[in-house]
């Protein structure tokens, strides 16, 4: 008799347990038959996501994974408002930043919208209709010209001449770990930017502005010459400039990890979870602060707009303003 009483006391917990949960708001039983975010998620899975870039579709797995699929996943898609979306905000806002929440909402609304293009039923909900975070936009971190000369003297192939690269052309660490042989006209002075690797494999750059040819300054041509000359290289069926011991791509994580940060730390000097980008803002601030125009920069740093030139580099642009306006008042009180 007992078993029984404690199956039955049970299975009364568990129902007033689900009920709570529904008067709070929380996830219901749903139908048979009934479409869920799941469910929309996974055809997304195998239509559209591999078309992606590798980190952008690392990114979205990462926010299913870790907020969307846990929070909405076993909702049915008619569940999905304006209403629902905004409490999946309010949960997400403590401890996240302003722009993570903005990416997670991205990716949850572009894979709803690819499901209404096929015919489902869900309420259209734009980021405009919530209320979201405030975005606090962090400042770049760079390197002083000091610093970085450190950097280039104290550093050991192959990362010395991956950081020359960095230094003398502003591409971004994955451009350059994915740069061939045949990407090197020493004849016309040129780099050719045609690829970015990701976690070992090759792919395209990040836009379609990144494509383009960079000067080769001769200092640059020397260093890769030598670098090509040296042990330090090693020929592999990719024709890659540099690889790893399996003859693919260095993963741009595993670099920072095992070589750049230990480097930093050796020298003391400045720790950051996207140091090779420190390195590609710390060209874009020494070009401005010599006085470079700001759409030289742009093409330099293959920006697609110049107003994300503008936006990144702002801080020295207001520091040749200062500098300007100085200049103006010892003209006009003097």
């Amino acid at each position: 008799m007992q078993p029984i009483l404690a199956a039955v006391n049970a299975a009364n917990k568990a129902l007033a347990e689900q009920l709570e949960t529904t008067r709070n708001g929380g996830l219901r039983p749903v139908p048979r038959g009934v479409e869920t975010l799941a469910d929309v998620v996974n055809e997304w899975r195998t239509l559209v996501a591999p078309n992606h870039k590798p980190r952008g579709r690392e990114a979205s797995e990462s926010h299913l994974r870790a907020h969307i699929l846990p929070k909405l996943g076993a909702l049915p898609l008619a569940e999905l408002g304006v209403k629902t979306l905004q409490q999946f905000v309010a949960d997400l806002a403590p401890g996240h930043s302003g722009k993570t929440v903005e990416n997670i909402l991205i990716t949850l609304t572009g894979i709803l919208a690819h499901a209404r293009k096929w015919g489902k039923a869900i309420p259209q909900v734009s980021l405009s209709d919530l209320s979201m975070p405030e975005k606090v936009k962090p400042q770049p971190q760079f390197y002083q010209i000091s610093e970085i000369r450190r950097l280039l003297t104290a550093a050991t192939d192959p990362l010395k001449t991956i950081l020359h690269v960095l230094v003398m052309t502003g591409m971004r660490i994955n451009e350059v770990l994915a740069l061939r042989l045949e990407d090197l006209d020493f004849r016309r002075k040129l780099i050719h930017v045609r690829h970015s690797a990701y976690n070992g494999a090759l792919g395209t750059p990040k836009s379609a502005a990144s494509v383009a040819d960079l000067h080769m300054p001769p200092e640059l041509e020397k260093r890769l010459k030598t670098f090509i000359a040296s042990r330090h290289y090693r020929k592999n069926h990719l024709g890659l400039l540099f690889c790893n011991r399996r003859n693919r791509p260095y993963s741009d994580n595993k670099l920072r990890e095992k070589a750049l940060r230990p480097l930093l730390v050796s020298l003391k000097m400045q720790q950051t979870g996207k140091a090779f980008h420190a390195i590609r803002h710390s060209v874009g601030s020494v070009m401005l602060d010599a006085g470079e125009p700001l759409t030289v920069v742009r093409d330099q740093l293959r920006h697609s707009d110049v107003r994300i030139t503008l936006g990144v580099y702002g801080h020295v642009i207001g520091n040749s303003q200062r500098n300007a306006v100085n200049r103006l008042a010892k003209r006009l009180i003097a």
